[in-house]
């Protein structure tokens, strides 16, 4: 695993409101070696805080695709190929309420446990590519709860990349991997990660519930209601709370 990074935060998010809270549940029981949306849906938990309660309403929801923003430098001058991009599958303005484990019927109500997810992309850049940056929203936090990112492959059974141990406030922001420790990636699709939380605290990123993601895109597993490792959020009986593609991105860019 690397470390090294800069952070940089979107002065545009103002933060969540009641975020002093803890985690919410879902992500594929797979865990890594060392080499390393559903529009509206009534929040009722269950007694035993696992997050996600109500039938969603899947009327008029849509199938999340990957949005490419490319950067200036988007083509090399010689070949005409893709140079650089940023990926992501979520709206930042519905990116207000976390995805974790909750008790109470009350999704800022978070339950104290380590908390993971993942995010997968395709990649519109021929592998191999690097890994520049990092984006999230981090939309609530307890206690004195960490978080690293990482970048793992499609699989999820390798960690590529694994920040340092972050104390982060809730906040939309960046983080910039340094050129040293900036991941290459061999194949085609890979994914963005986190964990964050331990039993005294926990870490809430934002999930975007307008649209449903793909079978295989988002993951999540938290300590806190017993779900070991990763599994897709769509497979989650009774579904997660809110139910969409998590709040992270991530710019890559050409060897």
């Amino acid at each position: 695993m690397a470390l090294g990074g800069c952070l940089t935060e979107n002065p545009a998010y103002d933060g969540a409101t009641g975020s002093t809270s803890e985690p919410s549940p879902p992500g594929s029981t797979a865990e890594p070696t060392t080499s390393t949306s559903t529009t509206s849906s009534t929040s009722t938990s269950t007694s035993t805080g696992l997050a996600t309660t109500g039938v969603g309403d899947s009327e008029g929801t849509s199938t999340s695709t990957t949005t490419i923003a490319l950067t200036t430098d988007d083509t090399t001058a010689t070949t005409g190929l893709l140079a650089s991009a940023e990926l992501h599958h979520y709206e930042p303005a519905n990116c207000v309420e976390p995805l974790w484990c909750y008790g109470g019927g009350d999704i800022w109500n978070g339950l104290d446990g380590e908390v993971r997810g993942a995010e997968c992309f395709d990649s519109p850049i021929a592998p191999p590519y690097r890994v520049r940056r990092i984006d999230y929203t981090l939309v609530a936090v307890s206690g004195q709860a960490r978080l690293r990112f990482q970048i793992r492959s499609a699989d999820l059974q390798q960690v590529l990349y694994m920040s340092e141990s972050l104390g982060l406030p809730t906040s939309s922001g960046s983080l910039q991997i340094s050129a040293q420790q900036q991941p290459v990636v061999e194949e085609g699709r890979f994914c963005v990660g986190f964990v964050g939380g331990d039993p005294q605290s926990t870490i809430g990123i934002g999930a975007d519930p307008s649209s449903l993601p793909s079978p295989g895109q988002s993951y999540f597993g938290s300590d806190a209601c017993d779900e070991p490792g990763l599994r897709d959020v769509d497979q989650f009986v009774p579904e997660v709370d809110p139910h969409g593609a998590w709040c992270l991105g991530v710019e890559i860019a050409a060897l």
